[in-house]
């Protein structure tokens, strides 16, 4: 009897060992299925899912639980998305102080924003893409709000309007503003009207401003950035008189009067570089003066699409 009871007493420990070995063991099965799950959690990772990829590798801890070298991963990564959601809280509070000044044409608080360490942060985060989009109901339409770097000027602008999956689409602010004038200055350029295909077209307003002294407040037609059309000029001579005239653009250049023109109606040809681009009529239609732009070659339209 002892021996058939030792012999159960054998048993019941073999099994109990066996039972210890088989649950701390993983198959060949589950350790694919972690290595699967953890591409996964890398890949949502790398395109900024953070949900799915905590998810992911939720998934891949449950197929082996026991392996260390994952639990480090797992730590590490959720450290990771942890920073990055920290930063992108950043990011995305300096958009909706953007977003306020933009609406209230504060252009100094937006300068002195963009000049911010935040603002600085901002433009670290968008120059690896060239833009860093911001939209406060999420998705990648409806009203939102974009900062846009460029490879080759320092000349960093905004856009507050629609966008339609992730490209500008519909009304839309462009505001570029600076302080590194020549006398310190605030220079600010705005254009406030249409887009379509990620670029203005329709129709606009742009201002155009260098501290208190304004050089441009008008509609214009644009075309992929450029303005064109028929627009009036109206000025006053030092004598009282009352003249007016009209210029034109195509694809954003003045259409221009000739030299020999100028000479023709009695005005002198300035000796430095000048686009003459209208005549200027009194009431009875005689040509009283010339507006020109003192340029080799200018064009007109929104900043950075030309």
């Amino acid at each position: 009897m002892k021996k058939h009871q030792r012999v159960a007493e054998a048993g019941i420990i073999i099994m109990a060992i066996a039972m210890i070995f088989l649950t701390g063991c993983t198959t060949e099965e589950q350790r694919e299925a972690a290595r699967q799950y953890r591409e996964e959690a890398e890949s949502c990772l790398e395109e900024g899912k953070y949900d799915e990829a905590r998810k992911a590798m939720e998934q891949a801890l449950e197929q082996t639980p026991e392996d260390e070298e994952l639990l480090a991963a797992s730590e590490k990564m959720n450290q990771e998305i942890d920073q990055k959601i920290e930063e992108i809280n950043g990011y995305n509070a300096t958009m909706e102080a953007a977003r306020q000044a933009i609406e209230a044409d504060d252009a100094a608080a937006l300068d002195a924003l963009q000049e911010s360490d935040a603002g600085k942060a901002l433009v670290k985060a968008a120059q690896e893409t060239g833009s860093y989009i911001y939209m406060p109901e999420g998705g990648t339409s409806g009203k939102g709000i974009g900062f846009y770097t460029f490879n080759d000027c320092d000349c960093d602008q905004w856009y507050y309007g629609d966008y339609q999956e992730g490209r500008r689409e519909g009304k839309g602010i462009w505001y570029y503003v600076s302080s590194y004038t020549e006398d310190k200055s605030l220079y600010k350029e705005v254009y406030n009207g249409d887009w379509s295909a990620d670029a203005p077209n329709g129709t606009g307003h742009q201002v155009i401003a260098l501290g208190d002294t304004v050089d441009t407040d008008q509609d214009f037609n644009v075309e992929n950035g450029l303005f064109y059309g028929t627009y009036d000029i109206k000025d006053t001579l030092e004598d009282g008189t009352e003249v007016n005239g009209k210029y034109e653009l195509q694809k954003g250049k003045y259409v221009t009067i000739s030299d020999e023109e100028l000479e023709k109606n009695n005005f002198v040809v300035p000796a430095e570089p000048h686009l003459a681009i209208a005549f200027l009529y009194n009431e009875a239609g005689e040509i009283k003066s010339c507006t020109m732009v003192y340029a080799e070659d200018a064009t007109r339209g929104v900043k950075h699409f030309y």
